[in-house]
């Protein structure tokens, strides 16, 4: 007995050791570090009996609530479905504090109040316990919603819609992440989103006003290039109308008996005299023994052709 007490002593003064300094000398201890003390005195039997009983349901209900909390992470981690994510948390948060109220036991004020800090204190440490896979559910939401939004800008000018329809999916999962009693928001990760898609629309219409501007560099030049065209063909047409006529004359002659051919033409102002050497065409009526005079070496042909 006289080891326990004095071990609720040396609580007591670590409690009020570990108090915030602004709280001065002659502030009044709390109603629970008096009955621990006895009214001031020693503490009374009675009460050390309820803090170690308190603590050991704490301890007990706080380890059960991290094993719950512990699914929610791997759940999270595993980039499954999070619109559970909240009403899983609010579930964790509700089942360590019915627990905790069906082990707190009937007793005085003192008592009561003992263990109803003690119960806020769960909370607490639940909702401790939960913030960093709240944190990383947000994290997923927001790289789930940059990724829907590029795939929906691809191929697209405008992207008000893309970043619009992207930052609204962010918050509805958002919404149903938070627990009810937590009190957290999520505006810091969804500036942060738009920030960022704010940064790739401005990539987007900076590549969209270079490829405009190729475009049109490209057009102007296909159309100096048509008008160049067009001034050659004119001054062509005006050189040859100059030159000649627009009439065109053709003819051939063959000398009978010879292997000469002798064509000519008169198209555009210019002429064309085509002098050939060939064989009789009716040389493979004769037979195999028909052709016999052959025009040079090999019976190859031979042609010429002049422009005037």
């Amino acid at each position: 007995a006289i080891s326990m007490k004095l071990l609720a002593v040396f609580i007591a003064a670590a409690a009020a050791f570990s108090a915030p300094r602004s709280q001065t000398r002659s502030s009044p201890a709390p109603r629970s570090v008096l009955a621990l003390r006895g009214g001031g005195g020693e503490p009374s039997e009675a009460m050390l009996q309820a803090t170690f009983a308190c603590n050991r349901l704490y301890a007990s209900c706080l380890a059960e609530a991290n094993a719950e909390v512990a699914m929610l992470r791997k759940t999270v981690a595993a980039g499954e479905d999070l619109s559970g994510f909240g009403a899983k948390a609010d579930a964790v948060l509700a089942d360590a504090e019915d627990k905790f109220s069906a082990g707190t036991p009937a007793g005085d004020a003192d008592v009561a109040q003992l263990y109803a800090d003690k119960k806020e204190e769960l909370s607490e440490a639940v909702l401790t316990s939960i913030e960093p896979a709240f944190v990383k559910a947000l994290a997923a939401l927001k790289e789930t919603a940059l990724e829907s939004f590029k795939a929906q800008a691809v191929g697209q000018d405008d992207l008000a819609n893309a970043a619009s329809a992207a930052e609204a999916a962010f918050v509805k999962g958002a919404k149903v992440c938070v627990p009810a009693k937590a009190g957290w928001g999520y505006k810091a990760e969804r500036a942060s989103l738009v920030a960022v898609i704010d940064a790739i629309k401005s990539q987007s219409k900076k590549a969209s006003a270079v490829k405009q501007q190729a475009q049109q560099q490209m057009s102007t030049a296909m159309n100096y290039l048509q008008l160049q065209s067009q001034q050659m063909q004119q001054i062509q047409a005006q050189y040859a109308g100059g030159q000649g006529g627009k009439w065109s004359l053709g003819a051939a002659y063959r000398p009978p008996d010879t292997n000469i051919n002798l064509s000519g033409s008169y198209q555009q102002g210019r002429a064309n005299l085509q002098l050939s050497m060939v064989p009789d065409e009716g040389a493979a009526l004769l037979g195999p023994n028909g052709f016999t005079n052959g025009v040079g070496p090999a019976n190859l042909g031979l042609s010429m052709n002049v422009h005037l």
